[in-house]
């Protein structure tokens, strides 16, 4: 599985899109388009806005609300003080008029302004936050396991710390809906070989890379997942599907109603995402916004031409100064960090991992997607873009 194609000949583009052959699972269309512009598409027909899609998050939140009956909140929301988590819980308390309880999961790099935008929209709509911290060694030496791996995604384990606090949170306080905030019309859908997780993979990882032991990380295994979906029956629904999100119409709502501040890019409310960036286009050669550009471009919130040129320039928070801020605060020399980004590219296919087994079920994790109990894209992600 290659990250690129090294031939003197430029890999093709998506006409309508700006993925290329170089991403992993592009494939063209008999239309002349991608697959991702497909896959899109039929997300787009499979979860509609406007009207219908407003019936369909009334008749949602009436279920949840019934469900929340003589307890203390509704729903879980997941919220890390960035723009859709952000306009999420707006959403959620003020759209649908529920009782949500705010949980954020904080792995040690949150941004001042993320945490500035988190306090006053949690005090603006009188919503509970309750914050998961991750013991900070534990958190460091994940991510330097993840880098010394060799594999695209460097914060892989946060996302399982970050299912973690939810599903855990959840659990505990006997609540069946978590709200996410996963926008494929604003984020578009990760090609698998850049972004896998499962946690045998994690496990695998762990084992070994990590230099010191771990004292306080809890991963996400199977069993944990079917505990939690068909013995506790708790759903993950991604209520963005269902509105408008796109263009900068969100930024400007939150801005007025609760002096939010941007945090500059999809991501930056957690600072790391600058080595999480600059990691990928150095050491595998592949731009993490061309994907969010690309859903940009179909859902025609900037024009393909803004997209390209957009690619043509280095993300504003991808400074030397900041790499070597993440570096230093990671324990991460410049040597060493240079010596792994020379060192040969591995994916999540170079470990052991569940996903053979996860093909095996594609069709019922098809309809779990559908049915509101895994995230919608989770199947175009793990079995279609690939």
């Amino acid at each position: 599985m290659t990250a690129h194609l090294e031939n003197a000949q430029a890999p093709q583009m998506c006409p309508r899109c700006v993925l290329d052959e170089s991403v992993p699972g592009f494939r063209f269309e008999k239309n002349g388009t991608c697959n991702y512009c497909r896959m899109q598409d039929e997300l787009e027909r499979a979860f509609p806005l406007g009207e219908e899609g407003a019936s369909i998050l009334k008749r949602l939140a009436d279920e949840i609300r019934r469900e929340g009956r003589g307890k203390a909140y509704d729903c879980v929301v997941g919220i890390s003080g960035g723009r859709d988590t952000s306009y999420c819980l707006y959403y959620v308390k003020e759209i649908m008029g529920l009782r949500p309880l705010a949980v954020h999961f904080d792995n040690g790099w949150d941004s001042d302004i993320a945490k500035t935008n988190l306090a006053r929209l949690c005090d603006a709509l009188d919503v509970e936050l309750h914050t998961v911290i991750m013991d900070w060694p534990d958190s460091r030496e994940l991510t330097n396991a993840t880098i010394r791996a060799c594999v695209p995604y460097i914060d892989v384990t946060d996302d399982v710390g970050i299912a973690s606090a939810l599903y855990r949170t959840a659990a505990k306080e006997n609540l069946r809906h978590i709200i996410m905030s996963h926008s494929f019309r604003e984020e578009g859908v990760t090609p698998l070989a850049w972004n896998y997780m499962d946690a045998r993979y994690v496990r695998a990882i762990v084992r070994r890379f990590a230099a010191v032991p771990l004292k306080t990380f809890q991963n996400v295994d199977i069993h944990h997942m079917l505990y939690w979906m068909f013995f506790k029956g708790i759903r993950l629904v991604n209520i963005t599907n269902y509105y408008d999100d796109t263009g900068d119409k969100v930024e400007q709502l939150l801005a007025e109603k609760y002096g939010w501040v941007d945090t500059g890019q999809h991501h930056m409310d957690n600072e790391m995402f600058a080595l999480v960036y600059h990691y990928a286009r150095h050491k595998f050669g592949f731009d993490w916004r061309v994907v969010e550009l690309s859903a940009k471009v179909r859902t025609g919130v900037i024009s393909r031409e803004d997209a390209l040129k957009a690619l043509q320039t280095r993300p504003f928070f991808e400074t030397d100064e900041m790499v070597d801020y993440c570096l230093k605060k990671q324990g991460i020399s410049r040597e060493e960090y240079d010596s792994i980004l020379k060192a040969p590219n591995k994916f999540f296919t170079d470990y052991p991992s569940y996903y053979p087994l996860l093909r095996l079920f594609k069709y019922p994790i098809k309809l779990l997607c559908r049915r509101h109990i895994l995230p919608a894209h989770v199947y175009e992600k793990f079995f279609d873009a690939i």
